[in-house]
């Protein structure tokens, strides 16, 4: 896993800034501690920090030429098939000098050109520059696991893996994306193409990015949403989904470095680590966190470890702990991000960093088999709104929220005028228009971009399964925006590579396309995938409430944190930014201490706002610890 970084100057004529290509690569020295290198030609220039996993010897350095010299590489990821495809080219006469992945981009570029993409499996973003064409061409995997970022700096356009290394710039004024603000309080996180810096951009899941004869083409070429449903019975289902499984874990073992598996006790981590010791034979390192008032994820845990063998290791965090965390968060993540458990992510990603450079998650199973309870509920709420009618009249809601106060209810109500496929805006949505008239008062931000958003993507699914909808969205915003992003982020932090079983694409098609019955039953969720584990983890675990690496967040809030919180929210600098309506914020406060309302999440919203502020428009290094006890 490494680190990419790259100049194209848009005016042919100019030179590439050797300092400025340089200190973009080392400012991700952490996603790449173990080489370093640039390479520029004409208008054309790459960096590379260079993380060994696979061929740790010089001949993996990048960038890396091909072709005598007429194609350059930069690349970020693995690629799975690497060997099959190696072969594939070897047989139409290329040749090859390592045992790396890397080697066969620029070959499989020269042979297959924008079609490159579509024969590997795995996790990449990756920079080819032709010489011959004179062409630069940018492409990001299937489902998005790794980032790719971009930006127009006058004629000249740069990317990274980080928005860090684009801020290298003197010309990119770090500053916020005024559009979006709202897509942050709404969804926690910023999905589409823009970031929450105004003028940076994300190359999609999927996507590709050609520069040639002064133009550029951005294509789409894989779109997950466009799969086609399988009629199988399930015993057919779930012999195919062991298959597919054990193959996609048995693929991503890939490694000449050590190698361990978060687990959280929960479905999909517990799953891991029953293939990997049963079925693969693996001896496993396990690492997890928790906390002192809440210890029963560390019990699961320990549990699943003990089941089956694993060397275990845990991490406790304290509330300080927590807050002082949040200022790493903040500089990894770069953008404000409303994930608490990215916290914990970081620090158990540099408490395991000692042990272990590969590690290997759950991530995107629920997105893939339907495992989130929200899906499960929208069905139930579209039954009742039938029952509720008149809740669709807005004049009858307004009379409900009068005689059930708070935002939860709020919520609940606006859910209920509104179908599923209008309503559905991403497992993580916590405001909706009653809620969003409360944080921002008359004449505020209507939410028509997060409506919008969504609306187009459940456009493109229309007439296939409610839930597979569902799932399709969620994987084009939540997954991508918030966990994957928390994944690639936290663990590239502490120089380790995050793998993802769950999210080969065969895998995620073959969800999205099974029966709903096969997926979801009753009020469980991901129920194949269940059924199948079963035969090896014990289903007292499998089928207990979802949590992962929960971070009790609302309790600290009220108690440890509350003056700090309260502290930073009330503060004459926060208040004047003038993002909320005047007075939500010490109603918030008050309601979330007296035990009225849980605001946990709504509050540490405006924490990141705040502090992301700080850090990344105001450039404070460290200001969660400037606040003190």
């Amino acid at each position: 896993m490494c680190g990419i970084a790259g100049i194209y100057l848009g005016d042919g004529a100019g030179q590439i800034d050797a300092g400025l290509l340089e200190r973009m690569t080392q400012s991700m020295h952490h996603r790449g501690p173990n080489g370093s290198g640039t390479w520029n030609a004409g208008r054309f220039g790459l960096g590379h920090r260079r993380l060994s996993i696979l061929d740790l010897t010089d001949a993996g350095a990048q960038p890396m030429s091909g072709l005598g010299e007429t194609v350059w590489v930069s690349f970020n990821g693995e690629i799975y098939n690497w060997r099959k495809v190696r072969a594939e080219l070897q047989a139409k006469g290329h040749t090859f000098n390592s045992e790396c992945d890397t080697e066969i981009l620029a070959a499989g570029w020269r042979e297959w050109g924008e079609d490159l993409p579509s024969k590997l499996h795995g996790m990449f973003a990756f920079a080819i520059v032709d010489l011959q064409r004179k062409s630069l061409f940018l492409v990001r995997d299937r489902l998005g696991i790794k980032p790719l970022y971009w930006a127009e700096v006058g004629d000249d356009l740069l990317f990274a893996s980080e928005i860090r290394a684009l801020l290298e710039d003197p010309r990119l004024v770090p500053s916020p994306n005024p559009e979006r603000v709202d897509a942050y309080l709404t969804l926690g996180y910023v999905p589409g193409e823009e970031t929450f810096f105004k003028g940076i951009e994300k190359l999609r899941p999927g996507h590709s990015m050609l520069l040639e004869d002064g133009r550029r083409n951005i294509r789409r070429w894989y779109d997950p949403s466009q799969i086609e449903p399988l009629d199988l019975d399930y015993g057919e289902a779930k012999k195919q989904l062991e298959e597919l499984l054990l193959a996609s874990i048995e693929e991503h073992l890939m490694s000449d470095v050590p190698l361990g598996c978060f687990l959280s006790g929960g479905v999909d981590s517990s799953g891991l680590v029953a293939y990997l010791t049963q079925k693969l034979g693996q001896k496993v390192q396990t690492f997890t966190v928790g906390y002192p008032e809440d210890r029963s994820e560390l019990g699961h845990a320990a549990q699943v470890a003990e089941l089956f063998g694993t060397e275990h290791h845990a991490l406790e965090l304290t509330h300080g702990d927590f807050f002082l965390g949040v200022d790493r968060q903040l500089e990894h993540a770069e953008e404000p991000l409303l994930e608490s458990a990215a916290v914990a992510l970081l620090e158990l990603s540099t408490f395991a960093s000692s042990r272990a450079t590969v590690l290997l998650s759950g991530e995107g199973a629920d997105e893939a088999f339907a495992g989130y309870p929200l899906y499960e509920r929208n069905l139930k709420l579209d039954q009742l709104r039938r029952i509720f009618f008149p809740l669709q009249n807005s004049g009858v809601r307004a009379l409900a929220r009068k005689v059930l106060p708070g935002e939860r209810m709020a919520k609940y109500l606006d859910w209920m005028a509104q179908p599923t496929a209008a309503r559905h805006q991403g497992n993580s949505c916590d405001v909706t228009p009653a809620v969003r008239r409360m944080l921002y008062g008359p004449g505020g931000d209507d939410g028509s971009w997060i409506r919008d958003h969504f609306a187009q993507l459940f456009a493109k699914t229309e007439g296939q399964d409610l839930v597979a909808r569902m799932q399709a969205a969620d994987l084009e915003t939540w997954l991508v925006d918030d966990l994957l992003l928390k994944a690639d982020k936290m663990t590239m932090a502490a120089s380790i590579e995050l793998r993802v079983p769950f999210l080969d694409h065969r895998l995620v098609e073959f969800g999205l396309a099974l029966p709903r019955s096969h997926k979801l039953r009753g009020s469980t969720g991901k129920f194949i995938l269940k059924d199948l584990l079963s035969d090896c983890v014990p289903k007292d675990l499998l089928f207990r409430t979802k949590q992962g690496f929960p971070v009790p967040i609302s309790q600290w809030f009220r108690e440890g944190l509350y003056n700090r919180v309260e502290r930073l929210l009330t503060d004459e600098r926060t208040t004047a930014r003038g993002y909320l309506a005047p007075g939500y914020v010490q109603n918030a406060l008050e309601r979330h201490k007296s035990g009225k309302e849980d605001l946990g999440r709504r509050l540490f919203s405006l924490v990141v706002l705040e502090l992301w502020h700080r850090r990344w428009v105001e450039g404070e290094s460290n200001p969660a610890a400037a606040l003190g006890e």
